[in-house]
């Protein structure tokens, strides 16, 4: 990169990071970790620097130093703690423009990877996106995003004075800046059980969306348990969703399972946004043969029952597989992550406006 090229807010980090690798380390100093993740080659500076609470301004002003010097210069403190709340939201708490649960009705069919992908495709079209994992007793999202560190304590900022604050949880950030609140999060070993009754389980989920420092997002996406018991409940009766995802896969037994939890959502009045079906098949690498290794697709008779459109059909894919045990789910490259995200936003966009935001108080 000549030192005619200008370091903007609207460079895209990709192209930036190519022309010179020294901006890598940079963005990373300021925690921009997404300059190694798939999300960056859809953004900017300014929109990575919004995406993790940060001024662009200083970020820019690195950039040009390093670019000059060849090393990362010495950076101001307070440019590097993200502001993720503006002055005076702490009243309203946070606003979700839309809240999503990801539901099937039964275990293993891949609810916690759709909800990752979807998350990683509305990151990638620039919207402010986090994830609850609801699946208390089986967390899979933070092993996905490969986050291990426990969630923090801060005091609630909005205590009156005099009063002793409370405490509240702050979610935990990936890379490309999803947030994430898991039971998984609450301790440092994610193979300890959490052994919790029904009743302590609906009230932590409650907790994960109430008593959490969440920032105002576009998307919460909720990361449910199988069945149609206390959790999905929990969810579909106290929290303001917008519509839910189904999560299908291509036997009759698992066909059978979501139709009951497409029941289940039509009796509670709740819309169903749309369906996605896992595993759908396997085409064979040395000769794009398709094969149909679970059996025929129940997708349509599954978007009939539910009265909404198919939102994608996710083949088995090692890549996909290799990627989120590995927790890189947000380095995954493959056009399905943005038809999915791209596929969920018509079905929003197509929904009756019963509401402009979900204040947490």
């Amino acid at each position: 990169m000549s030192a005619a090229t200008s370091i903007g807010p609207e460079t895209n980090i990709r192209e930036l990071v190519t022309a010179l690798p020294i901006a890598e380390d940079v963005l990373v100093r300021f925690g921009l970790h997404c300059s190694g993740c798939g999300v960056n080659k859809y953004e900017t500076i300014a929109q990575g620097a919004a995406a993790h609470g940060l001024r662009a301004e200083p970020i820019v002003a690195a950039l040009s130093q390093a670019r000059l010097s060849g090393r990362v210069p010495t950076i101001n403190n307070d440019d590097l703690v993200p502001h993720r709340r503006a002055p005076g939201e702490f009243a309203r708490r946070a606003r979700f423009a839309h809240v999503i649960p990801v539901m099937s009705g039964k275990g293993g069919v891949g609810k916690s990877l759709v909800t990752g992908l979807l998350a990683v495709g509305l990151r990638r079209a620039g919207k402010r996106v986090g994830i609850l994992d609801a699946d208390i007793t089986g967390p899979s999202i933070p092993r996905l995003f490969g986050l291990t560190t426990p969630l923090g304590i801060e005091s609630d900022p909005n205590t009156p004075a005099g009063t002793q604050p409370r405490p509240l949880m702050t979610p935990a950030v990936t890379r490309s800046a999803i947030e994430v609140v898991s039971a998984n999060l609450l301790t440092d070993k994610e193979d300890t059980a959490m052994i919790w009754r029904g009743p302590i389980l609906s009230g932590v989920i409650r907790q994960f969306y109430e008593q959490v420092l969440w920032s105002d997002l576009d998307y919460l996406l909720i990361d449910l348990p199988p069945g149609t018991s206390d959790a999905p409940l929990t969810v579909l009766q106290s929290l303001a969703v917008d519509g839910v995802v189904l999560v299908t896969m291509p036997q009759k037994l698992a066909t059978m399972i979501v139709r009951k939890a497409a029941n289940l959502i039509h009796q509670l009045k709740k819309p169903i946004l749309g369906v996605v079906e896992n595993m759908s098949y396997f085409v064979a690498p040395d000769t794009g043969v398709r094969y149909d290794v679970f059996g025929p697709s129940y997708a349509d008779s599954v978007a009939e029952l539910a009265g909404a459109p198919i939102l994608g059909r996710l083949p088995i894919n090692p890549y996909l597989v290799e990627k989120a045990d590995a927790g890189l789910v947000e380095e995954i490259d493959d056009p399905i992550v943005d038809e999915l995200a791209a596929a969920l936003e018509r079905a929003v966009a197509m929904m009756p406006k019963v509401k402009e935001t979900i204040s947490i108080i």
